[in-house]
């Protein structure tokens, strides 16, 4: 089983942040996912089910996802299944006075002669989901902040 997490600290309150977690259409953009699909109207949520490929590496085809935690504002923790894979990967916000404190982790089992890759895998999916955490920060940091009415 392949465990990795990271914090990273960004300059923008927690709400600012996971509105951007819970925003599909932007994953793209910080993750190294592509194809997309939510089943969700409305959004994701408790028990929103896509889809997913992802960038490179040994797991081709799509992969299936579930959200199976969800606490606004807080954390968000994903189900993703592929035949070579089952994967639980989560998202926490944490305040941190005007600022988020962002957990990124998760763990991964290999299925099938794959398992023979994680040795290597192991470290290329730590650098990986980091470079996603510090891509996030960089994208909510880029945009304007939000004005909050007095």
């Amino acid at each position: 089983m392949i465990k990795y997490e990271s914090t990273t600290t960004i300059e923008r309150p927690v709400r600012d942040v996971f509105d951007v977690l819970m925003d599909a259409t932007r994953w793209e953009q910080w993750t190294d996912m592509t194809d997309v699909r939510l089943d969700a109207s409305g959004g994701p949520g408790l028990g929103s089910r896509g889809s997913f490929r992802l960038l490179g590496g040994p797991f081709k085809g799509l992969v299936d996802m579930e959200i199976v935690e969800f606490e606004p504002d807080r954390r968000i923790v994903f189900r993703c299944t592929h035949p070579a894979l089952t994967w639980i990967a989560y998202s926490e916000t944490r305040p941190d006075g005007d600022r988020t404190l962002f957990v990124y982790g998760g763990e991964m089992t290999i299925h099938g002669w794959r398992r023979l890759l994680e040795p290597m895998l192991k470290s290329e999916v730590e650098r990986g989901e980091l470079k996603e955490a510090r891509r996030l920060k960089a994208l909510i940091e880029a945009e304007a902040p939000v004005a909050v009415p007095a």
